[in-house]
């Protein structure tokens, strides 16, 4: 039986040792934390739950062509979903705007506000429409693996959406804002561009288009605990505290592992599911970088990463923030400044639909924003100068989050700061990224590498991003080594 070391217990991790194992392979996966899941986690605070990942879940309905690779890896059995019916409700200063993911009911709300803008607003719901028909494309094969008859039937199924993909690839948000008259509607448009780098316009219907994705019960943390008990009732084995040193290569070939405290893993293949970077100019200490690899680690932009303020709140807000809506977007009268730029507005997310995440009567509250690594990179050496830069942040938010509900500060029980740092720390991407390189689809990075066999690699840094990709991914690797080996890919589900 052929072994398999697994770089990386996050959702491509995991995927891939639960497939290996479907398919009969010795599979032990490698995670330099203590718990499984990498970015898609959750923790807890004097009885608060915080979770930094899920926030809808592609693929948690059963008409989903996704849920199918949900249930192989055991992720939403017994879990009850959550839907809610609105992204997004935003409190602007003139008036209060509630974006529902159903896109008849969006547009009626919106031609309500300015019906002088309905072809403006017609458009952005084509747009919805047709992001919401992109994202039920069902899964194909793995692309190393494409006929000619494969790569006419992908290009039969997205020529549908080129124009749409070539009209508004580049566009702006700021550009599609300046559409419309309304003063109103101008201003919520240009609402969704959360920090000064994020100005793609198809943030906003993907930020739309969340209908029938839901809400996994207990969030990110029970999510990937899930995908480890299926891993582990498959007879898989993973460490944790292990964090990988250097991937071990004889003959051209992936031969095993070395961790940082010295020990040595054997292996037939090894897949990286870790971060890119380490991965490329630590563990193979660069010697398998084309130009291709190595000018878009040089040149492309990754996706930003997050300051997130978690509170715990000795109050009931669930008729506050209702359990309807996914996010409450407050423009505030003071701005809040973080990373060095001042921001206009209060991202919210309540979890009250979920009494797991707070004791009865009380409210988990996380607001979060963008944020480039860079401006934290100054402050690691200055563990002071860190501290007070979360301290000042606390204190903002909270000062600002007073003003949407007076006495909420007297009645906070536990606040969490997390930067880029944090992530860095926890889970050793890049700048602390969230999903990998800002447009990874077209980068067309290669998962396997030139002059390295029975190496491979999975995850947001080959672009697999978001968790469907992420699971995907580990489940096309498993496919090419099975492939490679002359084996029937299998697949079961629990």
């Amino acid at each position: 039986m052929k072994k398999i070391v697994i770089i990386g217990g996050g959702i491509a991790g995991l995927s891939a040792g639960c497939y290996a194992r479907m398919n009969g392979y010795d599979t032990g996966i490698f995670e330099m934390h203590d718990r499984p899941g990498g970015l898609c986690t959750s923790w807890q605070r004097k009885g608060y739950t915080f979770d930094i990942c899920i926030h809808w879940l592609v693929g948690s309905s059963p008409q989903s062509p996704y849920y199918a690779i949900w249930r192989e890896l055991g992720a939403l059995q017994g879990k009850k979903i959550y839907y809610r019916d609105r992204t997004i409700s935003m409190f602007l200063k003139e008036q209060t705007i509630h974006f529902y993911n159903d896109p008849d009911m969006l547009e009626k709300e919106l031609k309500r506000i300015a019906p002088q803008d309905g072809p403006v607003i017609d458009e952005l719901m084509d747009c919805v429409r047709k992001f919401y028909l992109f994202c039920e494309i069902p899964p194909m094969k793995p692309k190393e693996l494409f006929t000619i008859f494969d790569t006419l039937k992908m290009l039969k199924t997205f020529a549908p959406f080129m124009s749409f993909l070539k009209k508004y690839g580049k566009a702006t948000i700021d550009d599609f804002a300046d559409l419309f008259t309304s003063p109103i509607l101008r201003k919520a448009m240009k609402a969704f561009r959360f920090d000064s780098s994020s100005n793609d316009f198809f943030a906003v219907p993907f930020s739309l288009a969340t209908r029938d994705y839901g809400f996994p019960e207990g969030g990110s943390g029970s999510f990937a605990q899930s995908i480890e008990r299926r891993f582990a009732g498959l007879g898989g084995t993973i460490r944790y505290g292990a964090k990988v040193e250097k991937v071990l290569v004889e003959n051209g070939k992936a031969a095993g592992i070395r961790l940082a405290d010295g020990t040595e893993v054997p292996a037939d293949i090894v897949i990286s599911a870790a971060d890119g970077r380490a991965t490329h100019f630590g563990m193979l200490e660069g010697k398998y970088l084309d130009k291709k690899i190595r000018l878009i680690y040089e040149t492309e932009s990754v996706m930003p990463s997050y300051v997130q303020v978690s509170i715990g709140v000795n109050m009931d807000l669930s008729e506050r923030f209702s359990p309807s809506a996914l996010y409450f977007i407050h423009e505030l009268d003071e701005p809040v400044t973080i990373s060095g730029e001042e921001r206009n507005y209060l991202q919210i997310e309540h979890y009250s639909f979920d009494p797991s995440f707070a004791p009865p009567g009380k409210s988990t509250l996380v607001i979060a924003f963008f944020s480039q690594a860079a401006y934290w990179e100054r402050l690691r050496g200055d563990r002071e100068a860190y501290r007070r830069e979360k301290k000042r942040i606390e204190t903002t938010v909270v000062s600002r989050l007073e003003k949407i509900i007076p006495g909420v500060s007297e009645k906070i029980e536990t606040i969490d700061v997390a930067t880029p740092l944090t992530i860095v720390r926890y889970t050793g991407n890049w700048q602390g990224s969230i999903m990998g390189f800002t447009k990874p689809f077209t980068l067309n990075i290669p998962r396997t590498l030139r002059g390295l066999k029975d190496f491979y690699m999975a995850g947001q840094w080959v672009g697999d991003s978001g968790l469907p990709g992420a699971a995907g991914s580990g489940r096309d690797i498993v496919q090419l080594i099975c492939r490679k080996d002359g084996r029937k890919f299998k697949t079961s589900a629990p």
